[in-house]
This record gives structure tokens, C-alpha cells and sequence, in this order.
């Protein structure tokens, strides 16, 4: 109950970053280049959680409970090719030009299916230690601000009220801290021992998916700019030290 709690708390506060994001294009604006710099932090962020924890607790649990690093392989291709094909249909209501640049509300469904994936990704983090679980939720923080302030910046020149555009986002927002909650009360109804390493393996395939698929490609979109490669680099470092001091996060 504990672990649930503090779930709660940070879906809470992913909320309140996501609706900073859609909010801040109506009251100022966020340059190209500090975005780019917080996508390629949050890119960064990913990448080490993934390599560095995700990765290695999902082994180390489907071994433990006799599944095998080649099921936690199928489950990590499987997390990946869902987001996959997820964007595959997306694409179609999408403006050329970085996957976060949304030109229609109508993008905002296939979104949703985006969103609760990360919410039960974000909530199979929480099965590695809430340690990891901590980590995660700063990455998707970050990546959730941007994503929001881009369809919010997207949608300035909609023919909609300002308010029906921020009740949409703030409904659009509530899906991944909804679906985490969910998804929480689920993975705690498990045999922890036993399963915990599939779903670790399946989120951190979406994990990847949206790390390199979305994010890196956002940030270095620009070509060579030592700025978004630092930032990439200070994400990674700082999952390398939490890993050191957390090695054994599960256990």
C-alpha cells in the first residue's frame, strides 16, 4: 500500500508537469533550443534507465522466476513493436516534421493509446524498486512537458477556445497518471517473485522505442549541437550514478 501511495503521489505530479506544459505557450514561450535541450535531457534519462536498470533488473528477474533471458527478449520486442504500430496509425493525422508536432485534434486518440502505454510502463518501473520507479517518472516528467507544450503550441491557431483547447489537453494529460494507477493495482495483485520480469521487459521496450524513436531524433534534429549531445550525456551520467549507488534496486 506503501509503494501504491507513493505511485499516486508522483502520477500527481507527472499531472502538474504535463499541464505546465500546455499551459506556458499562453502565457510566454519556450525557445527551440531550450526544448531541444530538455528532450535530449529526458533522451539521455531514458537511455540510462534502460541500459542500465531496466534492462538488466528484467533479466535478472525472468531468470529468477524460470522465464529466461530469451522471454524477457519477447517481451521487450513486444513492448517495442506495440509503440510501433501505435505510431504507425498516428502518422496519418501527424504534420510533417517532428513526431511531436501534432496537427489535429483528431492525432489526439492515437495519442491516448500512446499515453497509457506509458502508464503501464511507467508502473512496471515501480516492480524494479521505487528507486527506479523515481527515476522514471523525472524522465517522463520531462518528456510529457515537452510533448505538451508542443501540442498546446500546435493548437494555438485552432478555431477553438482557448479553454475547451485546455480542457482537451488537461483530459489528454490525465490518461498516462490514470492508466499508471491501474495498471499499479494490477502489477501489485501479482506474484512478484514470479512475473515481476516480463512486464519490466515490455516496458522497457516502450521505453526504447520512444527513446530512440522519438526523442533522440527530436534532439538532434538540428545536426551538431553540443548543447543537446551535453545534455544527452548528463541524463545517461545520471542513471550511470543512481545505478551505482542503487545496484540492486529489486532485491
Amino acid at each position: 500500500m506503501e509503494s501504491y501511495l507513493i505511485f499516486v503521489a508522483y502520477a500527481i505530479v507527472l499531472l502538474a508537469c504535463s499541464m505546465a506544459g500546455a499551459f506556458l505557450p499562453r502565457i510566454g514561450s519556450l525557445g527551440e533550443k531550450h526544448a531541444h535541450v530538455l528532450v535530449a535531457l529526458s533522451s539521455g534519462i531514458f537511455l540510462g534507465l534502460l541500459f542500465l536498470m531496466l534492462l538488466p533488473e528484467a533479466v535478472e528477474e525472468c531468470e529468477h522466476g524460470d522465464f529466461g533471458i530469451h522471454n524477457a527478449m519477447y517481451a521487450l520486442l513486444g513492448g517495442f513493436a506495440l509503440i510501433l504500430a501505435v505510431d504507425f496509425f498516428i502518422k496519418g493525422d501527424c504534420a510533417e516534421g517532428h513526431s511531436h508536432k501534432v496537427a489535429s485534434f483528431s492525432s489526439l486518440a492515437g495519442l491516448s493509446v500512446h499515453a497509457v502505454c506509458d502508464g503501464m510502463a511507467l508502473a512496471a518501473t515501480f516492480l524494479a524498486g521505487e528507486e527506479v520507479g523515481l527515476v522514471a517518472t523525472i524522465g517522463m516528467c520531462i518528456h510529457k512537458f515537452v510533448v505538451l507544450f508542443s501540442l498546446s503550441s500546435s493548437m494555438l491557431l485552432a478555431d477553438e477556445s482557448g479553454r475547451t483547447v485546455l480542457k482537451r489537453l488537461f483530459g489528454f494529460s490525465l490518461i498516462t497518471p490514470l492508466a499508471g494507477i491501474v495498471f499499479m493495482l494490477f502489477f501489485n495483485g501479482i506474484d512478484v517473485d514470479q512475473y515481476s520480469g516480463l512486464p519490466l521487459a515490455f516496458a522497457a521496450g516502450t521505453f526504447m522505442y520512444v527513446a530512440i524513436a522519438h526523442m533522440l531524433p527530436d534532439a538532434l534534429h538540428d545536426g551538431r549541437d553540443w548543447k543537446t549531445v551535453a545534455a544527452i550525456v548528463v541524463g545517461i551520467l545520471l542513471m550511470l550514478a543512481v545505478s551505482l549507488v542503487f545496484p540492486h534496486v529489486h532485491h
